[in-house]
């Protein structure tokens, strides 16, 4: 738990505005009384997802997930990234029709992920989408190693 000076040094916030906050705003003065417990959750997420994404198996082209990078098919809960194959097939219903064993293939290979191997594959081609990269192969590669075929 950090102390109001270490609150006050790390987020240069001076601590009468951190005393205000404890009465006026008690929810943000918890978070950050416990912004480093937090930051060390996180990291430990964050090793633990990077371990589990060494097990996946690979079963997508580059092509496919730079359509799907592509398509900024967005979830905005868990249960969206749980059903993001749903998400990704709505978005492309009006070319089904012209590209249905492209995107088929697509959705059958997101359908067979699992809920944290799809949260993984999203959280990757959202933060490429956010860095406003450029979706190439060496990208695709960089970010989606585990997930492309040989």
């Amino acid at each position: 738990m950090l102390s109001n000076k270490e609150i006050s040094q790390n987020f240069e916030v001076q601590i009468n505005t951190l005393y205000n906050w404890r009465k006026s705003k008690p929810k943000l003065y918890r978070y950050l009384r416990n912004a480093d417990y937090n930051f060390e959750q996180s990291k430990e997420i964050n090793i633990l997802l990077k371990r589990f994404a060494e097990e996946i198996e690979a079963s997508f082209l580059p092509e496919e997930i730079a359509f799907f990078v592509d398509s900024e098919v967005e979830a905005s809960s868990i249960d969206d990234v749980e059903h993001i194959e749903r998400l990704f097939i709505v978005q492309h219903q009006k070319v089904l029709h012209k590209e249905g064993d492209f995107l088929l293939g697509i959705y059958d290979k997101l359908h067979t992920l699992g809920i944290i191997e799809k949260y993984i594959f999203y959280k990757r081609a959202h933060n490429l989408r956010a860095e406003q990269k450029k979706v190439d192969e060496q990208t695709i590669q960089a970010y989606f190693s585990e997930f492309l075929l040989a």
